[in-house]
């Protein structure tokens, strides 16, 4: 087993994606016997509690969440960074967020560190490519890693493409979901879907994730006045996740203006979040590319997936990957449209049967969806070869 220091700028309590996979990284690694130490920010408050009921080590240091635009930060964060190093002496140093690439190139170009990974996820990808500072700053960066863990084949790639990372030198490990996904008993549905006002007849959508333009709420809206009126009378759609306060106004004067049912749950705990999944009847994110955004994966679909939820998804970046087409849920073209997903979505509300089919196919892919596993691919490739 291994010794391995995992250097994280996001990260629990820190909520979203890249925290919740570095976070299940550590679990997982742990699980499979390693020694594991992780390197993050406390967010300006108390955080041993909760680190001393992990089965690793978290080192933290005086800081909250890092731009990769912040020059400041990002100097120190590589200090800090270093300090561990040293101390720890670890055989794996993983790179988990777009801030611990750029610290990690900043100490490979004075020789501090030579043998690390990283996990791309994706949008980084794009910034490294438009923004001034993290593409002066990576120049030459993935030349210099040992290897690298891709959350899609669409993420990796687009390092052959844009980066000229050869195929020998990244791997493809999609994330898990955490363990409560699999593990929490079934929530009393009629009871979540009274909490809505909604009958067992009636159809509920679920997005759930930042409440943020490109995860395509407003297209689902769109969507959703586009339907005959006798089906749209019959949808709720629930948006589960924090975002802009203007965004989430914009969002009800289309829904209002439309007749469209709408009703925004704000940010919910994972147990919350579960609960919502298990009153839904689809789960509907058609997120968009945009210039500073990709979905590298998406473990919202996983997550949605666990509870027997079937989705429905654009395909960018890794959503296909994430959706099996015509299996777990329904992939339209990156392009869609609202006339599209209404098509969609009308013929899934008019067929029960192939809503529970597609559900019962996505709770089954959904199982092998662990962190570790996902530990297990990732630092067994590493550490072996």
């Amino acid at each position: 087993m291994a010794r391995l220091l995992l250097l994280a700028y996001e990260f629990a309590p820190f909520r979203g994606g890249i925290a919740t996979v570095v976070e299940g990284l550590a679990q997982g690694a742990s699980e499979l016997g390693h020694d594991v130490h992780v390197v993050a920010p406390d967010y300006h408050a108390d955080q041993r509690a909760a680190d001393g009921v992990r089965p690793y080590t978290v080192h933290r240091f005086a800081g909250d969440f890092c731009s990769i635009q912040s020059l400041d930060k990002l100097t120190a964060f590589a200090r800090r960074c270093r300090e561990a190093i040293r101390s720890i002496e670890p055989d794996l140093i993983h790179g988990t967020d777009p801030q611990s690439q750029m610290a990690l190139t900043a100490l490979s170009r004075i020789g501090g560190v030579r043998e690390y990974i990283f996990t791309i996820h994706g949008t980084e990808l794009l910034r490294y490519r438009s923004e001034w500072l993290p593409r002066l700053w990576m120049a030459g960066a993935f030349g210099r890693v040992r290897g690298i863990a891709s959350v899609s084949r669409a993420v990796g790639a687009r390092l052959e493409r844009d980066f000229r990372v050869s195929r020998d030198r990244w791997i493809v490990s999609y994330p898990g979901i955490a363990s409560a996904w699999h593990e929490t008993p079934a929530s009393d549905r009629g009871a979540v879907r009274a909490s809505w006002g909604v009958s067992d007849e009636e159809v509920v959508l679920v997005t759930l994730g930042r409440r943020v333009r490109e995860k395509g709420h407003a297209l689902t809206v769109e969507a959703c006045a586009l339907l005959p009126r006798e089906l749209r009378d019959r949808v709720l759609y629930v948006v589960v996740g924090g975002g802009p306060v203007a965004y989430a106004a914009a969002l009800e004067r289309a829904a209002g203006a439309a007749g469209v049912r709408l009703a925004l749950a704000g940010e919910l705990d994972e147990a919350a979040s579960i609960r919502a999944q298990d009153g839904a009847d689809l789960f509907v994110m058609p997120s968009q590319r945009t210039p500073r955004r990709l979905e590298g994966f998406g473990l919202a679909y996983i997550e949605a997936a666990s509870r027997g939820v079937p989705a429905i998804a654009a395909d960018t970046g890794g959503a296909a990957e994430a959706v099996v087409d015509g299996e777990t849920g329904v992939v339209l073209p990156e392009a869609v449209t609202p006339g599209l997903l209404a098509d969609a979505l009308r013929q899934l509300i008019l067929d029960p049967e192939r809503r529970k089919m597609l559900g019962e196919r996505a709770r089954l892919r959904a199982v092998s969806f662990t962190f570790r596993r996902h530990a297990g691919e990732v630092y067994g490739h590493f550490l072996g070869s």
